[in-house]
């Protein structure tokens, strides 16, 4: 193993996942391995499909558009560039990629069912983080894609979502409503009025009808978006993609961490990184114990002092003890996990300074973290 997990992989992974509860700094830790990476001499790129913006102010960006793509202005020897996921101009930007014509795409956006699919469907920001996965890879401009993933219990969905995508373009229901298209309208129709009666009860009949036109509209797209969902899929499982596990040393950190760990395990994806962020610091050469027997022997402030540092020291230990816990239990699962360490910062994460301090310390070997 490296003596340097974080550097050896910044070197050489091609996508990076980053998963983590919220309050663990997770944008951050993102923004800091494109950082390492950047000064590597790579080229990175972060995308948060978070919908909130602490990407952009963790680096001090200014206000984005769409799926934009940024560089960010700093001394190093690559260059590091981050964007935020839009839904909506995704799935635009997917169906005029895979339309056989302009006009055809132009149904499709302009269908009733469509715009309300790309706006507020459950799933749909998976799918279209998995769609723009898709395209930062191809894109030739990029040597490493991290992906920072939103602070909720759901946010591994995305790797589900391609399989599930791929899985409803072959359903037999989607095989039946695109069967109009394809010249059986009459004979389908009249067959299968029973089958749109009983679905028109439980979704309406002014939704079934546009989500028939939709697909009819659709038709002959469905294959392109299940061969890029399933590249997706392949990648993400693939020795090219490293899934870092972002936690604090506080119980509900720790508990969401080890959730995304069993689920890791259970998509059968290997866990590459553990970074224990906000470490409370150690202060001097001292313990606990001997502090708190320095402040029974003196009194006064002097006393109030050494009992201060004691509680200090008494909250680290703590924290120790918790992280090196939860590294047990997830090595018992992924024995080959390395593991990065960092401290709280004694202010936000706000600019390319903060970012980089954070970077140093994940980057340096073990022994000295």
């Amino acid at each position: 193993m490296s003596t340097q997990p974080v550097i050896e992989m910044c070197m050489s992974a091609r996508v990076i996942v980053t998963c983590g509860t919220g309050g663990v700094g997770k944008t951050s830790v993102a923004a800091a391995l494109g950082y390492e990476i950047a000064q590597q001499g790579k080229r990175a790129i972060v995308i948060t499909i978070d919908p909130a913006r602490r990407l952009a102010d963790a680096i001090g960006l200014g206000e984005g558009t769409g799926n934009e793509i940024q560089r960010v202005p700093f001394d190093s020897t690559g260059e590091l560039w981050v964007t935020m996921l839009d839904v909506q101009e995704t799935f635009d930007s997917l169906v005029r990629d895979t339309s056989p014509t302009p006009e055809r795409a132009k149904e499709v956006m302009d269908n009733s069912f469509y715009r309300s699919l790309s706006r507020s469907l459950s799933g749909t920001r998976d799918y279209m983080a998995a769609e723009r996965l898709y395209d930062l890879c191809e894109d030739p401009r990029f040597d490493v894609i991290i992906v920072d993933t939103p602070p909720s219990r759901n946010a591994l969905d995305f790797l589900e979502s391609p399989e599930r995508l791929a899985r409803f373009l072959k359903h037999p229901i989607v095989k039946f409503l695109v069967a109009p298209s394809r010249g059986g309208f009459r004979l389908v129709n009249a067959a299968m009025q029973p089958v749109f009666k009983a679905i028109s009860t439980v979704v309406g009949g002014d939704t079934l009808t546009g989500t028939a036109a939709f697909l009819r509209a659709f038709d002959g797209m469905e294959e392109e978006f299940s061969r890029r969902a399933l590249v997706v899929a392949e990648t993400l499982r693939s020795a090219s993609s490293s899934f870092v596990i972002v936690t604090a040393p506080s119980p509900d950190a720790l508990t969401e961490a080890d959730h995304f760990v069993s689920e890791l395990s259970r998509l059968g994806i290997t866990l590459r990184l553990i970074v224990a962020n906000r470490m409370p610091p150690h202060f001097g050469t001292s313990t606990a114990a001997e502090e708190h027997s320095l402040a029974k022997s003196q009194s006064g402030d002097l006393a109030r002092v050494h009992e201060l540092i004691a509680g200090l020291h008494d909250h680290a230990d703590r924290a120790d003890s918790d992280i090196q816990a939860f590294i047990q239990r997830t090595s018992a699962a992924f024995p080959a996990v390395s593991t990065a360490f960092a401290t709280e910062l004694a202010t936000d994460i706000h600019d390319m300074d903060s970012i980089g301090a954070l970077a140093q310390q994940l980057a340096a070997p073990p022994a000295q973290q």
